[in-house]
C-alpha cells in the first residue's frame, strides 16, 4: 500500500521547481512516486496540495490527515469542509472529491470517472481513505489547507466557507469550454494539479485540454468575487491561477494545446487569454516575473502573422503557418492568395482581432511600444480586408436565402412554400458552397451586416456573429475617433442590426449546439452599452440576459465589472449581490462613475434589495427610492449612493421606471 501522509506534505520544504510571485509560491516534487504540487500563500497563511498518485502493485493508495475532524459540507462555496475539533488548528478544504483520469502523454485528458473510498475512518486522531486505482488511471485531488490561527479577519475561514451570497451563486460562463461555474468548488472542474483545464470534451479528438482563456474567465469571476464579498479564499483563487498559467508557459513565450490534432498544435486565442490574464494582475499589483511572462507571451503572438501585400495578418493557430501543418487541419477549407496572403492563411477574423488587442493590452499595461508597428499593420490589413465587397448582386440574394436557416423553429414553420423551398435550396446546396463562393469573390463584411469567421472555412459560421460584436466594441475602445473608430462603429451597427432583425438569437436559444453563441452576444452588446449608453442597447441587454437564464447558461464574467481591460484596478467599482438570485446585476460602471442595471428573470415580480442595504438612485433621479419591485422580466437602472454624496437618505433598492419586455 502506498501511503501519504498530507500533514507532511504541508509541511516540507520541497524547494524543486518553484515558481514564485510575491507573496506565493508553487513547487513541484515527487514522493514515493506520488506527484505532488504546492501552493503556498504567505499573507494568508494558506496553501493548496495537488496530489496525482498512479496504480501500483503495492495495492491501495492510502491518505491520511493527522488529527481529529469534523467533516461537513460546505453549503455556501461547495465541496466538503474538515474542521478540527479543536477549533483552533487549521482548517481543510477539499473543493472535489478525488477522481480517476487516464491522460495522453502530453497530459491531455483522455477520459475521467469518479472514484469511491475502499476504506474510508475518522477518529479522534486520524482521518484516513484508501482508493484502488485501476490500471492505466491516475488518482487526482485537490487539498487546500487555511490556518486560523490569530485570524484577524472579519470573517474566518468557516465562515467563508460555509455560507454564499447570491452573487457567490450564479452562474458565471467560461469563454472556451462554454461552460458555467456556480461556486468556488466548481473552480477545481478546471483547476487540475496546478494546470488550468477547459472543462468540456474538445472536439474533435474528445479529450480535455489545458486553456489559457478559460483561466482567464476564472480570474474576472474571482476578482469581481473578491471586490463584491471582500471573501480572501476569491483573492487566493485568483493568485493560484497566475501560478498556473506560469508554470504552464513554454521557454518561447507561448502555450502548446494540442485540442484538434497529435502535432500538440498552439492556439493563439487561447494564448491571448494568457495576456490578458498577466496583464490584469500586472496593473493590480506589477511585479517581475509577471512582467517577463507577458513580454514573453506578447513576443510569441507577434511572431504568428502571416506578412500579406495589405499588411500583418495574425494566424488562428500553428497549424496555418505550414503546408504540413494544415495536412492535419480538421475542417474543410480552399487554399487561396487572396491579397498575397500564404494560402495556409484561412484569415480567421476574430482571432487576427484578438491578437491585436492582446498586443495593445500588453502595450497599455507594461508601456513597451515595440509592438505598436505590427499592430498598426495589422490595423491597415483588416481595413483592406472589411474594404473589400464584391458581387453584391451575389451576395445580397444568398445571404437572404442563408437567414430563411436561423429563423427559429416557429418561424421556419410558418414560412410559404416558396421560402420553404428557398430554404431548403440555401441549406443544401449554398451553405455547404459558401466558401467555395467566398473564394472566387472574396470578402468578409456582407450586407445587412454579418461578417464571416475567415475567407476560407468550409460552412457558414453563424455562431461567432456575437463573438464578432464583442471584439468590434473592443477594438473600438482603442481607437481614436480621427482614426477610424467611427468606421468600426457603423460595423458594430451592422452586426447588432443584423443580430435583431435576423432573429439569429432566437436561434441560438433553442438550439443546444449554438446557445453558449448567446453569452459573446451578451458581452459584446454590455460593452456596446458602455460605449453608447443608449436605451436601445440597454434593452437589447436585458433581452440577451434574459435568453441566457432561460437557456440555463451562466453571466459572461465581464459583466461583473471585473474586466481589467475594461476596467482598470482604479476605475472599478464592485458589483452588488441582490437578495433574491434570480435578479441578475449587470455592473455597467463607467467613467462616469458606478451604475448597475438589474434585470428580473423570474415569472414573477420581485423586491430590488440589496445584500448590504446600501442606499440607491435610479439612474435618472436625484432622491432616492424606497421598496421597490421590478415586474416580471423586467429592468431598472440605478446608482450607489456615493454617486449621489449630498443625499443622506437611505433605501435598501431602487426603481421608478422599470421598464417591462
Amino acid at each position: 500500500m502506498t501511503h501519504l501522509n498530507l500533514i507532511e506534505c504541508f509541511n516540507t520544504p520541497a524547494d524543486a521547481s518553484p515558481v514564485r510571485l510575491d507573496g506565493a509560491t508553487r513547487r513541484e516534487w515527487t514522493d514515493d512516486g506520488v506527484e505532488l504540487v504546492r501552493d503556498d500563500f504567505d499573507s494568508e497563511r494558506s496553501q493548496c496540495l495537488f496530489i496525482r498518485a498512479q496504480a501500483s502493485s503495492l495495492g491501495p493508495f492510502r491518505l491520511q490527515l493527522v488529527g481529529g475532524y469534523a467533516l461537513r459540507r460546505c453549503l455556501g462555496l461547495g465541496g466538503w469542509l474538515l474542521d478540527p475539533l479543536s477549533r483552533t488548528g487549521a482548517v481543510f478544504w477539499s473543493p472535489r472529491a478525488p477522481i480517476l483520469r487516464k491522460l495522453d502523454a502530453l497530459g491531455r485528458i483522455t477520459a475521467e470517472m469518479p472514484v469511491s473510498p475502499a476504506d474510508f475512518a475518522m477518529g479522534s486522531e486520524a482521518a484516513a481513505a484508501s482508493f484502488d486505482i485501476p490500471e492505466g488511471y491516475i488518482l487526482d485531488w485537490a487539498l487546500w489547507r487555511l490556518d486560523s490561527r490569530d485570524d484577524s479577519h472579519s470573517l474566518s475561514w468557516r465562515d467563508e466557507l460555509m455560507a454564499a451570497k447570491a452573487l457567490e451563486s450564479q452562474a458565471f460562463f467560461v469563454y472556451a469550454s462554454h461552460t458555467s461555474v456556480q461556486s468556488a468548488a466548481d473552480f477545481y472542474q478546471h483547476l487540475i494539479h496546478g494546470k488550468v483545464y477547459g472543462a468540456c470534451w474538445a472536439w474533435p479528438k474528445q479529450r480535455k485540454i489545458c486553456d489559457e482563456l478559460d483561466a482567464l474567465s476564472l480570474h474576472m469571476v474571482a476578482t469581481g468575487l473578491s471586490r463584491s464579498t471582500g471573501k480572501r479564499l476569491y483573492h487566493l483563487l485568483r493568485r493560484q491561477l497566475v501560478l498556473s498559467v506560469l508554470a504552464r508557459q513554454d521557454l518561447d513565450g507561448g502555450f502548446r494545446h494540442g485540442e484538434w490534432t497529435e502535432q500538440y498544435e498552439s492556439h493563439n486565442r487561447l494564448i491571448n487569454g494568457a495576456v490578458q490574464l498577466l496583464a490584469s494582475e500586472h496593473a493590480e499589483s506589477p511585479e517581475p516575473a509577471l512582467a517577463d511572462a507577458l513580454q514573453r507571451a506578447a513576443t510569441f503572438i507577434a511572431s504568428q502573422v502571416d506578412q500579406t501585400a495589405v499588411g500583418a495578418w495574425f494566424l488562428h493557430d500553428s497549424l496555418e503557418k505550414s503546408e504540413e501543418g494544415m495536412r492535419h487541419y480538421p475542417l474543410g477549407w480552399a487554399r487561396s492568395d487572396w491579397l498575397g496572403k500564404s494560402p495556409t492563411n484561412l484569415l480567421i477574423l476574430n482571432t487576427h482581432l484578438d491578437c491585436m488587442l492582446a498586443l495593445k493590452r500588453f502595450e497599455a499595461v507594461t508601456g513597451d511600444a515595440s509592438h505598436a508597428g505590427l499592430v498598426a499593420s495589422g490595423v491597415g490589413a483588416l481595413q483592406a480586408v472589411l474594404a473589400a465587397r464584391p458581387a453584391q448582386w451575389l451576395f445580397t440574394p444568398l445571404l437572404r436565402i442563408i437567414e430563411l436557416s436561423l429563423l427559429p423553429k416557429a418561424a421556419q414553420e410558418r414560412l410559404p412554400f416558396a421560402k420553404r423551398a428557398l430554404k431548403r435550396i440555401g441549406w443544401k446546396y449554398v451553405i455547404p458552397r459558401w466558401h467555395l463562393i467566398r473564394k472566387r469573390f472574396p470578402r468578409l463584411l456582407m450586407p445587412d451586416g454579418y461578417i464571416e469567421r475567415s475567407l476560407a472555412q468550409g460552412d457558414f459560421v453563424h455562431r461567432y456573429h456575437g463573438v464578432h460584436l464583442m471584439d468590434f466594441e473592443r477594438l473600438i475602445s482603442t481607437i481614436p475617433a480621427h482614426s477610424g473608430a467611427a468606421e468600426l462603429a457603423a460595423i458594430s451597427d451592422g452586426l447588432a442590426d443584423f443580430g435583431v432583425r435576423s432573429q439569429v438569437t432566437l436561434h441560438w436559444k433553442e438550439s443546444a449546439a449554438s446557445k453558449d453563441s448567446l453569452a459573446f452576444w451578451a458581452e459584446g452588446l454590455y460593452r456596446r452599452c458602455l460605449r453608447t449608453g443608449s436605451e436601445t442597447d440597454r434593452q437589447l441587454l436585458a433581452t440577451a440576459v434574459l435568453d441566457l437564464s432561460d437557456a440555463g447558461l451562466g453571466f459572461p464574467p465581464s459583466l461583473l465589472g471585473a474586466n481589467g481591460e475594461i476596467h482598470p484596478p482604479a476605475g472599478a467599482h464592485a458589483t452588488p449581490s441582490p437578495v433574491d438570485p434570480r435578479l441578475r446585476v449587470v455592473n455597467l460602471t463607467d467613467r462616469n462613475g458606478p451604475s448597475f442595471m438589474v434585470i428580473n428573470t423570474a415569472e414573477a415580480p420581485l423586491p430590488l434589495v440589496f445584500d448590504r442595504q446600501e442606499a440607491m438612485f435610479a439612474a435618472d433621479a436625484r432622491s432616492p427610492m424606497q421598496s421597490v419591485q421590478i415586474p416580471t422580466r423586467a429592468w431598472t437602472v440605478c446608482t450607489p449612493a456615493v454617486a449621489h454624496p449630498t443625499q443622506t437618505t437611505q433605501a435598501s433598492a431602487a426603481h421608478s421606471n422599470a421598464t417591462t419586455l
